[in-house]
């Protein structure tokens, strides 16, 4: 746990191979409390701060010239944030904005610089990280051009249950709230076209919707629509 000046703790860190490079990083962190709807970083503002999330979720986005959105990601407990405009000074690149209560730290970019260098572990941990990235930017590409639209709403369902699943009796509560329009902009399709494969995955069994949130009954049947 990190602690804090106050003397309360901060919340717990992901497990490090280095032994302590982002406590190290963010030991004088300001503790953030994350209320629902907070914008924590915005698409073309200037880099000021970086973010280690404890607890909570965020949604990465970013807007069309038209308005439209499109989500490029959630992220949550030992996620940084900001990392890449602290680095190369450019502005952000998504908006990010809190989809559930949490905890984070936040420092300022130049104590987050100062800590790369001095701490190579952290070097490592943002490599592995923005590799991670790319590996889903490139997946999520091959998605676009291989499966429909109710094909990338049923793999999106399918990895929304391994991350965020809750067993129930019915089958598998996917624990985060997400609108039509946020998974409409998440697989690039309409709103009105995320609903009606919705509309045909409950009318199949392999889903049913309770009071605005999902349970994936058969997640074999989605994984073979997505494939």
């Amino acid at each position: 746990m990190l602690r804090r000046m106050d003397g309360g703790t901060t919340g717990t860190l992901p497990p490090e191979p280095d032994g302590g490079s982002l406590a190290a990083a963010f030991r004088d962190g300001r503790r953030l409390r994350l209320r629902v709807g907070t914008t924590l970083m915005a698409e073309g503002d200037a880099s000021r701060r970086v973010i280690l999330l404890l607890s909570g979720r965020v949604k990465v986005s970013t807007l069309s010239a038209d308005g439209q959105e499109t989500v490029l990601a959630f992220r949550g407990a030992g996620d940084i944030l900001g990392e890449l405009a602290a680095i190369d000074g450019e502005d952000h690149m998504a908006t990010v904005t809190v989809v559930e209560e949490g905890t984070a730290l936040a420092v300022t970019a130049e104590r987050f610089l100062a800590a790369l260098e001095t701490e190579p572990g952290l070097a490592v941990i943002l490599l592995r990280s923005v590799i991670g990235r790319l590996r889903t930017a490139d997946r999520m590409r091959t998605e676009y051009v291989a499966l429909d639209v109710a094909g990338r709403v049923a793999k999106r369902l399918v990895d929304l249950a391994s991350a965020y699943g809750q067993p129930t009796d019915g089958g598998t509560r996917i624990g985060l709230q997400l609108s039509q329009r946020e998974l409409a902009g998440w697989v690039g399709a309409s709103r009105e076209a995320v609903n009606k494969a919705l509309a045909q995955f409950e009318a199949r069994g392999l889903i049913a919707r309770d009071h605005g949130t999902l349970i994936v009954r058969d997640e074999d049947g989605l994984r073979r629509r997505a494939s």
